[in-house]
């Protein structure tokens, strides 16, 4: 009997996927906890018609995320921290400073695609990468200044 999974099933499937399993699988267990559906004509139209919505949706974000990398790779960011003597930094800049710094320059960015294997310790311009998607990574200009 070929199923349509509703739902991820362990060792059997993933949600969306068409598998033929016994029937008495589907009719006692599947079924009844509405975790597959009957392969029949409409059911695999509804499944083709949530692929291509997903599959919009999926080039929707990667389009947005191109466009963001676009802005970030232009930008620099200044971020103004305490020094003490010879230009000394106080501490360190952590991701987090550098998103919420980005949030005040208009850009929402999630400090966890924040790749920031140490926090930033010296004065000057570094190169921090932020992962804003599957493939799309942008290289951001952080310039770090001693306030005055």
């Amino acid at each position: 009997m070929k199923v349509v999974f509703t739902q991820d099933v362990a060792s059997q499937g993933k949600k969306g996927d068409l598998k033929n399993v016994s029937e008495g699988y589907a009719r006692n267990f599947l079924f009844p906890r509405q975790l597959a559906k009957l392969a029949t004509a409409d059911v695999l139209k509804e499944l083709e018609a949530a692929r291509d919505a997903e599959k919009k949706k999926e080039e929707q974000n990667i389009a947005v995320a191109r466009e963001l990398k676009r802005k970030l790779d232009e930008f620099t960011l200044d971020l103004y921290v305490k020094t003490g003597e010879k230009s000394r930094v106080f501490g360190a800049v952590t991701s987090k400073q550098v998103a919420d710094g980005l949030v005040v320059a208009g850009f929402q960015v999630d400090k966890k695609k924040i790749v920031l294997h140490d926090a930033i310790r010296a004065l000057g311009i570094t190169v921090v990468p932020i992962k804003l998607y599957h493939d799309v990574t942008a290289q951001l200009k952080v310039h770090v200044q001693s306030e005055v």
